[in-house]
């Protein structure tokens, strides 16, 4: 996988934000209802990693595009380059559930089919409760 041609960061974010948002529209009322939004930030986050893994393979561009998002759309608490690199690590340790998000996010740049959130957020939110 290499850099899509003529992505700016700029456009990055945006096609991003883009996704997250429709993906997020899409979520059954029944879930969305359940997830808070520390639960639904961690969620978009690690969706949006996959989003910017379908633009680039630079893993050094990817962190700055996830910061960038970060600091621009979801706005944590917490520091925003501890995040990237908790994210970073869990790729690195083959997280199922982080994987399964992250390659929703990646089918949802690659395909015009906004339900791909939906189809893991039910596992998410089975996991964030339970554990």
């Amino acid at each position: 996988m290499t850099d899509k041609i003529g992505i700016t960061d700029d456009a990055a974010f945006e096609l991003a934000a883009h996704i997250a948002d429709k993906q997020k529209a899409k979520l059954p009322e029944q879930l969305s209802s359940q997830i808070s939004d520390a639960e639904m930030q961690i969620g978009e986050t690690w969706f949006a990693w996959g989003i910017f893994g379908a633009i680039t393979s630079d893993r050094k561009r990817r962190q700055k595009l996830l910061a960038d998002y970060l600091n621009r759309k979801i706005q944590p608490q917490s520091d925003v380059q501890k995040i990237v690199t908790d994210i970073t690590t869990l790729e690195s340790a083959d997280n199922q559930l982080f994987n399964a998000i992250a390659a929703a996010g990646r089918q949802a740049y690659h395909e015009d089919d906004d339900v791909h959130l939906s189809k893991i957020a039910g596992i998410f939110l089975n996991v964030i409760k339970n554990h």
